[in-house]
């Protein structure tokens, strides 16, 4: 499959070690690319969103730039994150008379012989279609904000699915198959405490992607 062999062809990037049962925190290195620029301010608000995410595990994330960090890096965990399309949040000229209904994936992660890769895809134009019902009569600063928090949380979503290599999804909260747009905009939606635990011993790879699930 050519995404997979793509993905295959990256991991000479990665130095993944994957330490568990530390008390301490661990490091999470990961490798974000675009296929088109985003803003500073969205940018910006993914990445603390994502490592406030992250911090339930006790897990602390390195930002790299793949054009320019190409040497081994040492950490406990590393990904790659692709921004799939156009990732800003629509424009007040779009109008959206009805809400996209799902599901139908927003997020998912590479899969190779039941091993699920650290390689992670957010599908920007299916967010936009799922969230701009919602977005485009906010203000330009509400809009980013909000749009680069639930870009954040599918990203997080990929993220468990390679720290703990299951595809197995909870109940609740972040790990859960998927996501209302409620629940993307929210101020409140994390991982559960025991997210990282729940899962037990690696399983099989089920389905690594996230799906949008309406309202």
């Amino acid at each position: 499959m050519p995404r997979v062999a793509q993905s295959l062809a990256l991991v000479g990037l990665l130095s993944v070690s994957a330490v568990i049962g530390r008390a301490e925190s661990r490091t999470l290195v990961i490798f974000l690319t675009s296929d088109a620029s985003i803003t500073p301010a969205i940018s910006t608000e993914i990445k603390q969103e994502v490592g406030h995410l992250m911090q339930t595990a006790a897990i602390d994330v390195d930002w790299r730039d793949p054009a320019v960090d190409r040497g081994g890096v040492e950490n406990d965990y590393s990904a790659v994150v692709k921004l799939r399309g156009s990732c800003r949040p629509p424009e007040p000229s779009i109008r959206f008379e009805h809400a996209v209904s799902g599901p139908f994936p927003l997020a998912s992660s590479a899969v190779a012989d039941g091993v699920i890769l650290p390689f992670g895809d957010i599908d920007c134009a299916a967010l936009n279609a799922f969230l701009g019902p919602s977005l485009w009569k906010e203000s330009a600063r509400v809009r980013e904000f909000e749009y680069a928090r639930a870009v954040a949380r599918l990203m997080a979503h990929e993220l468990y699915h390679v720290i703990e290599q299951t595809g197995v999804h909870g109940h609740t909260g972040i790990t859960k198959p998927a996501f209302t747009v409620a629940e993307l905009l929210g101020d409140h939606f994390e991982f559960t405490e025991s997210a990282f635990t729940e899962s037990g011993s690696h399983d099989a790879a089920e389905s690594s992607s996230i799906d949008a699930a309406g309202k």
